[in-house]
């Protein structure tokens, strides 16, 4: 297509939030700048509160700057694969290859390898810390836009307020407390669950809907040397790891391993995990830690108690954005969820792809683009929401019922591909497959409608009871636990084969 006559538009563009979804899009919409096509000129500035990770040696991100271990599927890597260069000499190493999944029952393992099925290979499947991820694409921002004048990051500043009638926003300076106005044609919302730029659409439009709640779990996480069984490229998932509670191990770059255990909110955490005193924790562990033997009891307990119990949050949005506003959201903004799919992040990358995309398609129009990124993505992140918390239940019970209903349904569609559809766990992150269809199919097969009735109640019951509203809760039906982590075991394992890139991060 031939460049479009006359000079090009400016358009003054803020991006609130410098996560993976807020540097793919700055990064993707300073090279529509150099695409002949594009009718407008975008002037891109870079709003967030922390600092900025890109300016960082690997080594000062190991030492201060670690964060979660996450997975980066297809659906992730196609999006930073639409920028020349970016995974190949920036992302490419931060991560760790998967080769092999094991399942710890006490001191027992059950190991798949990534070996080839019938021929062909498994879809690859990355381990990655969040923080290592920002620091490249921040990187490749840096190096790629140094010297451009369409673009200005900063960092340490936060943005308080979005004046979204007169469509400026007011930001503060962390170190000088200076509060100043910034005018935008386009915000761009990637500023997490608590987002600032969400709450404009809140107040902009009586028929926006959004409700945020957390995924039900707490949960700790710690950093320490990789033990001498562990296989430095394979995931080890965790049933039952303490009483009552469940954890996984995710291999790191840097010879570590990161250990996350969570409990689900209903359930009674182990009084010597509450404890403050690392001495009570470190002997807690070396009691109850059966799969491997760790490195360093003690520097797990001073990690476990130097933090709080951890929670994160669920967002739900019924569209995306506000052509009135100008204002366009993505990412945990729109759609927060819980890590159990491993899909978060992608969602994210894949966002700001789209939404370049749709620019691309509708020649920089606005009044076009927004609208379709809502129908685009709005399926998209719910989707991605609802399946995270219910293609699995709270009660055990129903957990192993669903769970025997993976391996039965998931062996006769490998017997009758024709007559038997997939289970939902074994599509997700398939290259090509978007999650509404996952989503699609549970609902099909009856799980979602089942998994979100018992999951509300539950949730309800412990709110009733933590609140006073009820004296205890009702009476839930006991299972085997054995029984259960046999289903549980059987299920991850037959489906390993089927789809590596399901990586389950427990929270």
């Amino acid at each position: 297509m031939c460049q479009p006559p006359g000079p090009r538009e400016t358009r003054k563009v803020i991006i609130s939030g410098a996560g993976p979804a807020g540097l793919l899009v700055a990064s993707l919409l300073l090279a529509r700048n150099k695409e002949r096509e594009s009718t407008i000129t975008y002037n891109v500035t870079l709003v967030d509160a922390r600092n900025d990770y890109g300016t960082l040696s690997k080594e000062e991100l190991v030492k201060s700057h670690r964060s979660w271990m996450l997975a980066l599927a297809d659906h992730g890597m196609d999006a930073i694969r639409s920028l020349p260069d970016l995974y190949s000499n920036y992302v490419k190493g931060e991560g760790i290859l998967l080769t092999e999944f094991n399942i710890y029952l006490g001191q027992k393992r059950i190991t798949q390898t990534a070996a080839p099925d019938a021929g062909n290979a498994p879809p690859e499947g990355y381990i990655v810390d969040r923080n290592f991820i920002v620091a490249a694409l921040a990187r490749y921002l840096h190096d790629t836009h140094e010297n451009d004048k369409n673009f200005t990051a900063m960092y340490s500043t936060k943005c308080q307020y979005v004046d979204y009638e007169n469509k400026k926003i007011l930001i503060k300076d962390n170190e000088s407390n200076k509060e100043t106005y910034l005018p935008y044609d386009l915000l761009i919302g990637c500023d997490g669950v608590r987002s600032t730029v969400r709450e404009a659409l809140i107040k902009g439009h009586s028929n926006f809907s959004c409700d945020t709640t957390d995924i039900f779990n707490d949960f700790k996480q710690v950093h320490v040397d990789l033990p001498k069984h562990l296989s430095r490229t394979g995931m080890s998932v965790l049933p039952e790891i303490f009483p009552r509670a469940q954890g996984i191990a995710l291999p790191e770059t840097s010879g570590k391993v990161n250990i996350s255990i969570g409990y689900h909110r209903h359930l009674d955490k182990a009084e010597e995990l509450l404890s403050t005193d690392y001495q009570v924790v470190a002997e807690f562990v070396k009691k109850n830690f059966k799969a491997f033997e760790l490195v360093d009891y003690d520097d797990f307990a001073k990690q476990w108690v130097g933090q709080r119990w951890n929670q994160t949050g669920m967002v739900h949005c019924n569209f995306y954005h506000s052509k009135e506003c100008g204002i366009v959201i993505m990412g945990d903004a729109a759609h927060a969820t819980s890590p159990s799919i491993g899909m978060g992040m992608n969602t994210a990358l894949r966002d700001a792809q789209i939404f370049n995309e749709l620019l691309k398609e509708h020649n920089d129009d606005l009044d076009n683009a927004l609208p379709a990124f809502s129908k685009a993505r709005v399926k998209e992140g719910n989707a991605l929401s609802d399946l995270a918390f219910h293609l699995y239940c709270l009660d055990q019970k129903y957990q192993m019922i669903e769970t025997l209903h993976m391996v039965i349904r998931t062996k006769l569609n490998s017997m009758f591909p024709r007559f038997v559809d997939e289970h939902p766990q074994v599509m997700i992150g398939r290259r090509g497959v978007p999650l509404s269809e996952v989503y699609e199919k549970a609902v099909k097969q009856g799980i979602i409608e089942k998994h979100r009735n018992i999951n509300n109640n539950l949730r309800m019951e412990y709110f009733e009871k933590k609140t006073g509203m009820t004296k205890k809760n009702k009476a839930s039906s006991g299972m085997s636990k054995k029984l259960f982590i046999g289903a549980f075991l059987i299920g991850i394992t037959a489906t390993f084969y089927h789809k590596m890139s399901l990586l389950i991060h427990c929270e």
